[in-house]
């Protein structure tokens, strides 16, 4: 199987949109994802110039992520009171459209989901959102944060084609109900990845390799369902901010190429 190779533009160094992408490009990497909302720091630098910069360095861009935060409102209130939230989220569809960009991540919950939370409330949302990726022929990825049975629950209840799942793996491996359940059951419904390593118990966004996921185990399943772009959502801890940011991107490329068998590519 040819692989593609994608890392997230963000992975924990402290430095300018551009200087980041440059170093994904110059270590080999084949795509970045991208985080649909302006940078503040070190510079002010516009979402809207995000793909020029990627694309001026040859890189594909493999998704945009919707912002992290607000999605306890989407099950905690009607879709009357959400219609302004859906219309953010229906705009950055629109936006993948416009960048040609084939898929939005987005998040069921926050950490924090109120008890009475309704169901219906959040199947209207998704719903409509759903019929957007269908009108944009953009994939609504959703992701699996800490409450899987909410993920489920969407993928049986909506069937539309750009509809699914955007696979975490280190979110999936930290729950004892998940660790390779979800991508077993929905793997049909992939439309997005997140590649990286824990220690079965915090989200640390390790370089696959550096924990104790069985990621061979991961890779094999993807090769089944025959998904090639394994795209890495990483954090430099303090340990590897200690040395540099070409280091960080070298050893995961190189680690992830090793789990794929292409660890001679170059």
């Amino acid at each position: 199987m040819h692989w593609t190779y994608s890392m997230f533009s963000w992975f924990g160094y402290f430095m300018p949109f551009e200087e980041r992408i440059k170093r994904i490009a110059q270590t080999g990497f084949d795509a970045v994802m991208l985080s649909w909302e302006d940078e503040q720091e070190p510079e002010l630098i516009r979402k809207e110039t995000f793909p020029e910069i990627v694309r001026r360095y040859g890189l594909e861009i493999t998704n945009f992520h919707a912002p992290y935060i607000g999605y306890n409102a989407i099950w905690e209130q009607s879709l009357h009171d959400n219609r302004d939230l859906l219309e953010r989220f229906v705009d950055m569809t629109a936006d993948c459209a416009r960048f040609d960009v084939p898929a939005l991540v987005v998040h069921t919950c926050d950490l924090d989901l109120a008890p009475d939370f309704q169901l219906e409330n959040g199947l209207a949302f998704f719903s409509e959102l759903a019929e957007a990726g269908e009108r944009y022929g953009v994939d609504i990825a959703v992701e699996n944060v800490s409450r899987q049975f909410l993920l489920r629950e969407l993928l049986d209840r909506i069937p539309a084609s750009h509809f699914g799942m955007c696979y975490d793996v280190s979110h999936d491996y930290m729950l004892p109900c998940g660790r390779g359940k979800i991508l077993r059951d929905y793997g049909g419904r992939l439309k997005a990845l997140h590649f990286s390593d824990n220690d079965l118990h915090i989200d640390r966004h390790w370089i696959p390799g550096e924990g104790q996921i069985p990621l061979d185990h991961v890779v094999d399943q993807l090769e089944g369902l025959g998904w090639n772009t394994l795209s890495c959502e990483v954090l430099a801890n303090k340990s590897w901010q200690e040395r540099s940011p070409q280091d960080f991107c070298k050893t995961l490329l190189q680690n992830v190429k090793a789990l794929t068998g292409k660890e001679n590519q170059k």
